[in-house]
Formats: structure tokens, C-alpha cells, sequence
């Protein structure tokens, strides 16, 4: 029976833009695409970046030793919004998606504009509408997202033609 265990199919070692030194391993994800991880064991930091079968092609990339030393070399680290990442620097290789968390989340949220309120606003509102109706359960999930799309101030406006 064979198993579902991926192995690591190439580890290279690498100085990064950060002056530390880095263990890069990548781990054959097929068909989901590859799993770069970079080790820094003195500070005990794994970063990685998980570049999809598309966008492997998409690079013109196979899975030889040759083209995973050039993925593997192509790694760098940055930091965005005081957290850190690994990219690679060869165009068909996405960075990591950021998702915001803590006060990064807050500040999105606050200052997303729904028509002439903010977000927040539009949410207090819906609220209390559905306090009002106080549906069940689910029912309730159900009718603030109608209640929602029904009321979106930033839905255009379609005048239909007189026929």
C-alpha cells in the first residue's frame, strides 16, 4: 500500500538578505504544487511559501535537481507590517497572501467605507434590524446576509430601459 507521507525532495543551504544562514527544503506536494520551507535554527524561525502546480509551470520549473536548485536559490526573506516572509524572486512564484490580525484588522474594518458610513455603521445597523425580527439559529445567519445584500450601499443602481 503506498504511502501518503511526502518526503523532501531537495534541501540546500543558503545565506539570506538578512545575514543569517537558512536550510531551504522542498517537499513534493503533487499535485498541489511544492512546499518551500526555510529553517533558521539559530533563532529556531521556519518561514514558508507554497507556489501551486500553475504557477510552477508557469515559470517554466520541473521537479529536476537543477530547477529546484533554482527555486531554492530564487528564496529570500522580508518583513511587511512587522512580520516576516520568504519570497521568490522569479515572477510566476506568488508571495504569501497577508492576512491583517490584531489592530491591523481593526484599522481595515474602521476605515472601510460602505456608501456614506463606514462599515462598522452598516454593521450596527444590520444588527439591530435583526434584533428586531430575532430570527432562530441559522435562520438568523440567513437573513442578516439577505439583509445585507438587500441594503449594500455600494450595490450600483440600474435604471432598466422603458420598453
Amino acid at each position: 500500500m503506498p504511502s501518503n507521507k511526502k518526503a523532501s525532495v531537495f534541501t540546500h543551504g543558503k545565506k539570506l538578505s538578512d545575514g543569517d544562514m537558512y536550510i531551504i527544503t522542498i517537499i513534493d506536494l503533487e499535485p498541489a504544487g511544492l512546499l518551500v520551507k526555510a529553517y533558521n535554527q539559530s533563532s529556531n524561525a521556519e518561514y514558508t511559501l507554497s507556489p501551486t502546480e500553475g504557477q510552477i509551470k508557469d515559470s517554466g520549473l520541473s521537479r529536476s535537481e537543477n530547477d529546484l536548485t533554482k527555486l531554492a536559490d530564487s528564496i529570500d526573506i522580508y518583513t511587511k507590517d512587522s512580520r516576516t516572509f520568504i519570497s521568490s524572486s522569479l515572477p510566476s512564484i506568488k508571495d504569501l497572501k497577508v492576512i491583517p490580525s490584531g489592530p491591523a484588522v481593526s484599522a481595515f474594518i474602521s476605515s472601510t467605507v460602505v456608501g456614506d458610513s463606514t462599515l462598522p455603521s452598516l454593521l450596527a445597523t444590520a444588527l439591530s434590524e435583526l434584533c428586531k425580527v430575532k430570527p432562530a439559529g441559522l435562520d438568523a445567519v440567513k437573513w442578516l446576509g439577505e439583509w445585507l445584500l438587500e441594503n449594500n450601499p455600494n450595490q450600483p443602481h440600474v435604471e432598466e430601459p422603458e420598453a
